[in-house]
């Protein structure tokens, strides 16, 4: 969690000077008298010291004029070239407050700042924008409303001067449908190399209309109809499963579905036209043969799937395919 400090109480000689010629007044120090600056989690400084610039960014309403002065406070030694150093979020205020006297300033600190010399630092928003960028374009072929929401990055990278930040796809991932997508913010040099890769992520999001159980529905409901299930706005970001579309009707539930649930692709099963129980004319076909006996279906079995069935004259069991709702059919070869 961020802390906040306070350095204000008079502003300091020399820069209330300044700004008053540049007609800018410094209000007397009151609760609402402070200006607000953020702390960094990590920047970059070019010289020999870090400057306010450096590690500070001004909240809207900062006055530009007060900022340029202000911004410009050298502070503590930077690190050495290619170095870096940490300093404490509990170290700041004390550090700030030597360099910036009674600034009437306010700021909001990081757990911790980290400075390097030299190179640039890339923070998460640039980098959650980079993601967004990337991304957008791929959502545009996926039907209903699209979003995205949970994007994961790093607090913040560190680059050499040239070097280029990218996105790209984690190896196996896809932005092809809803869900979470794993990413890498790819870092390579002037040369081409890839320097490093770090992961990030992000959730597409996508509604969509699905089937929803109006009630509790079981396969002993029979064919799913209107009355069993309605079609609604769903979030398939999440979903543990391809939603049922709704065609291939007729169609039954393979399991039960509650009440304001979905319904998945895997619940469904074609609507078999033999059902156990039911009588049918049992076909033996091979070669010049065609016999044909009375048989009892003992499973249920979808047009051309597989059913099991006994032969009523000699009360034996085979397996045959189903021709339609009255005949099935063994073929030998």
């Amino acid at each position: 969690m961020n802390s906040t400090g306070r350095i204000f109480d008079s502003a300091r000689a020399a820069i209330l000077a300044t700004v008053a010629c540049l007609g800018v007044v410094f209000c007397a120090p009151t609760a609402q008298a402070a200006w607000m600056l953020r702390i960094l989690p990590a920047a970059c400084a070019d010289g020999e010291r870090v400057t306010l610039r450096d590690i500070a960014a001004p909240d809207p309403g900062f006055p530009e004029d007060a900022w340029a002065i202000l911004g410009a406070t050298a502070l503590w030694a930077a690190p050495a070239p290619g170095q870096s150093q940490t300093l404490p979020g509990a170290e700041l205020p004390g550090r700030l407050r030597a360099y910036l006297k009674d600034a009437p300033v306010e700021y909001v600190l990081p757990m911790q700042l980290m400075v390097r010399r030299g190179g640039r630092v890339v923070q998460r928003t640039e980098l959650e924008n980079l993601i967004v960028d990337f991304l957008t374009p791929q959502l545009s072929g996926l039907p209903g409303r699209t979003w995205l929401s949970g994007v994961e990055t790093p607090e913040y990278l560190f680059l050499a001067e040239h070097d280029r930040l990218a996105v790209e796809m984690a190896a196996g991932s896809t932005a092809s449908g809803p869900g979470a997508t794993e990413l890498r913010l790819c870092v390579t040099g002037p040369d081409g190399r890839t320097v490093s890769k770090v992961a990030a992520r992000a959730v597409v999001n996508q509604t969509t209309r699905v089937a929803v159980a109006r009630r509790p529905v079981n396969p002993r409901d029979g064919v799913l109809t209107q009355e069993l299930v309605s079609f609604e706005e769903r979030n398939l970001a999440g979903l543990p499963g391809r939603p049922w579309d709704g065609t291939g009707l007729p169609v039954r539930l393979v399991r039960g579905v509650g009440q304001g649930q979905v319904v998945f692709a895997q619940d469904v099963e074609p609507m078999p036209v033999v059902q156990k129980g039911d009588k049918v004319l049992l076909v033996y076909e091979g070669g010049r043969i065609r016999l044909q006996v009375d048989a009892l279906a003992e499973s249920d079995g979808a047009p051309g799937g597989r059913v099991t069935v006994r032969n009523l004259q000699s009360e034996r069991k085979v397996i045959a395919s189903v021709r339609d709702k009255n005949t099935v059919v063994v073929t030998e070869r």
